[in-house]
């Protein structure tokens, strides 16, 4: 009987509070209106509920545009003139975004194909915008940062020497003398490809000479040879001309690394300079030794005819050097130079052996070429 009470007031319990909340939906109470400065209404804001946030659906996916795909791709993946395009249309900003652009392609992009291809554009940009005090001032700051890794620091050297102009050869020299890494001021003194085929002119002359002048650091005064040599100044070409001719041995160093960078020459500017220094010297002397081959391998005409002037003046035979110059004529050819004018009668040699021995080494540079 007890248990059967329980049931009928649990049913009669679950009824009521069925009528309590449909009374409610169906006749809620009314909010009175309230001021804005009446505590209640603080009380009512905070009570409302937060709203949820409204769900964010998937969209579906957008055919991609050649645009996109191209963006998409590593610089390897790209035809040429998508690459070309991208390079040009970089290459139209200033020094410091295209700086920017090159660093960011392997540290961004993870692109390192890329990178290497901004580095000739951040390279010919170097060579033809001049640069701002504080743009080099923040090159100088990269490549001297241990922060930075070695690679691109080695790459902001490479592109440097690659512009060879004054104010990049200028900013390599700095590093070569004050930063802390040896690599790094090695790196930068190396001056690797400066003069070389056509990059740098002798503007870049009086930097070097005064580094030749004031560094006793042996790799550097090699390096800064071997560039005054290839822009070929008659300035630097005095000043190596007179350390390689040194017979006091006071400056090894520089005795030898003039020596050798002499053998660099090329440059038709250096042609006044050296032919100065056969004047009144014999066939067999130090100084012919080292000059004469030079002057024979220059650009141009000027050196052949330098050393046919200084032939037609000697009183001794100097069968064996004409053999030996003519041998060497790589970049002109000797009969189209001083040489085989030289065969003309009305041209006057103070020994007639001379003439027999240009004659002789032209018919066996003939017989050698035809050879082979």
């Amino acid at each position: 009987m007890k248990t059967n009470h329980q049931i009928i007031l649990g049913a009669f319990v679950v009824l009521l509070g069925v009528a309590i909340a449909l009374w409610l939906q169906n006749d809620p109470p009314s909010e009175s209106p309230q001021t804005g400065n009446s505590p209640s209404q603080t009380a009512t804001v905070a009570a409302e509920p937060v709203k949820a946030p409204p769900t964010v659906h998937a969209l579906d996916p957008v055919p991609a545009t050649n645009a996109s795909v191209t963006a998409q791709k590593k610089f390897n993946e790209m035809d040429v003139l998508a690459r070309i395009a991208i390079k040009d249309e970089i290459a139209k900003q200033d020094l410091p975004a295209i700086f920017q652009a090159m660093i960011d392609a392997k540290r961004v992009e993870q692109d390192s194909r890329k990178q290497m291809h901004l580095k000739t554009t951040f390279a010919n940009a170097l060579s033809q915008k001049t640069p701002t005090p504080e743009f080099l001032e923040q090159l100088y700051g990269f490549v001297t940062n241990d922060a930075n890794s070695p690679f691109e620091r080695q790459l902001v050297i490479g592109a440097l020497q690659s512009a060879a102009t004054k104010e990049t050869v200028d900013l390599l020299l700095r590093v070569a003398r004050s930063a802390q890494e040896q690599k790094i001021r090695e790196s930068a003194g190396s001056l690797a490809g400066v003069g070389a085929g056509g990059r740098g002119g002798p503007e870049l002359s009086p930097a070097l000479e005064r580094v030749w002048r004031e560094s006793g650091n042996p790799k550097l005064l090699m390096s800064t040879a071997s560039s005054m040599a290839r822009i070929g100044a008659p300035s630097g070409i005095e000043l190596l001309l007179s350390a390689a001719l040194a017979t006091d041995d006071r400056d090894k160093a520089r005795q030898v690394a003039a020596h050798a960078a002499l053998q660099q020459v090329y440059q038709r500017d250096a042609v006044p300079p050296l032919a100065a220094r056969l004047a009144n010297q014999p066939p067999t002397s130090e100084v012919v030794k080292l000059v004469a081959p030079i002057l024979a391998r220059t650009n141009g005409p000027a050196g052949q005819e330098a050393l046919v002037s200084w032939l037609q003046s000697r009183s001794e035979n100097a069968a064996p050097l004409v053999h030996d110059l003519i041998r060497q004529q790589i970049r002109t050819d000797p009969f189209e130079s001083a040489w085989a004018k030289a065969l003309d009668p009305a041209v006057s040699f103070t020994n007639e052996e001379n003439r027999k021995a240009i004659r002789e080494a032209l018919d066996a540079y003939r017989a050698g070429r035809t050879s082979r």
